[in-house]
């Protein structure tokens, strides 16, 4: 127990660099297959991670400006947002039992110096940016010695006479890429339905907010109550009516019912194959661990180990314990190596009888 809690507030302390260093490596999980179409197209090492880097950065730059340019607007209207729920809570009368001046005052005042932030804090710009910067340079240096990595990985892990080290990384590199495509079509396939339900119901900052839906499927179980609370609030901010609002809820909760039952079990599922109390336990230590990213990290590092819990004999009643299917596809016959079979015992040809001496 105590070299648990020896390992987690090493986990916990080394944030700033471990964070960084996984996203990394998802990055290059996610430019790798890039590279090796160019590669097999005869296109040099360089320019195949070269190309794929500009493949992952442009959109990305170009969503990212999309994505400034209506927390700019956002921003912007933040005051007359307040003051129009404010107008709505005093026709219902919330007004009367809470100080609603004294709060629309300061979420007014805050409001103009996020604005004042947003537009002249360049520090933070600069701050984020080389932060970017430094992931993507460690994402292209892993691309760049993934053999070397690859080959290491496998020395130390042949030590143990009892695991495949082949199969072990196969099935780790097969878990994690899997996972990647599927959590990012899952992404753009809600974030681009939930747009289309906010701009048909003429929801101001639909991009924006279809953006952060989308992101928020990432996070299991509570990321739809979270990412759900600031498309009601604008749309309450513009008057809807209560039939608008009631559809637009209804069908933002029929989304998140597609992704959930539909969507992310088909897709995700199987490949992580956790059960619904460990991706819980993980999301709620990876928030304690490393916040936000610690919650999107958490699912495809239990993944992880729980391949490497079924490769080990000793570990494989934790990796039952963290999967959600007992029968595991044959995993733990492709990550143990076999064991030799005894040789069986030679029997010495008998020695030639000596004729006896009365035959003589």
């Amino acid at each position: 127990m105590s070299l648990l809690t020896v390992v987690l507030w090493g986990v916990a302390e080394a944030r700033p660099f471990l964070v960084p260093l996984s996203i990394a490596a998802l990055l290059a999980f996610l430019i790798s297959p890039v590279v090796a179409v160019l590669r097999r197209l005869r296109v040099p090492e360089w320019l195949a991670i070269g190309v794929g880097a500009l493949m992952l950065v442009l959109p990305l730059l170009g969503l990212g400006y999309l994505m400034f340019a209506q927390t700019q607007a956002l921003a912007r209207d933040f005051p007359g947002i307040v003051v129009s729920v404010k107008g709505m809570l005093d026709r219902f009368g919330v007004a009367r039992h809470f100080n609603v001046d004294n709060l629309v005052a300061r979420a007014v005042s805050s409001a103009g110096e996020g604005v004042q932030l947003l537009l002249s804090g360049l520090g933070a710009v600069l701050n984020a940016g080389s932060q970017a910067a430094l992931i993507l340079l460690f994402s292209i240096l892993m691309l760049a010695s993934r053999i070397q990595l690859r080959t290491s990985a496998e020395r130390i892990l042949a030590r143990n006479e009892s695991i495949r080290a082949a199969a072990m990384l196969d099935a780790m590199t097969h878990l994690v890429s899997r996972f990647l495509f599927a959590r990012f079509a899952i992404v753009l396939i809600i974030g681009g339905a939930d747009f289309i339900v906010l701009a048909a119901f003429g929801v101001n900052y639909a991009p924006l907010l279809a953006a952060f839906l989308g992101v928020m499927t990432s996070v299991p179980m509570i990321g739809f109550v979270i990412s759900v609370i600031p498309p009601i609030a604008v749309a309450l901010a513009m008057h809807k009516s209560l039939a608008a609002l009631v559809g637009m809820f209804g069908a933002l909760i029929a989304m998140s019912a597609i992704e959930g039952n539909v969507l992310t079990p088909k897709f995700v599922g199987k490949q992580i194959n956790l059960n619904a109390l460990s991706a819980f336990v993980g999301l709620f230590a990876g928030g304690l661990l490393w916040g936000l990213w610690g919650m999107l990290l958490a699912s495809p590092i239990l993944g992880i180990l729980r391949i490497v819990f079924m490769a080990s004999p000793r570990l494989q009643p934790w990796g039952e314990l963290l999967a959600d299917r007992t029968a595991d596809d044959g995993l733990v016959t492709r990550l143990r190596a076999r064991r030799p079979r005894p040789p069986r015992p030679t029997t010495s040809p008998r020695p030639p009888q000596s004729p006896r001496a009365g035959h003589a």
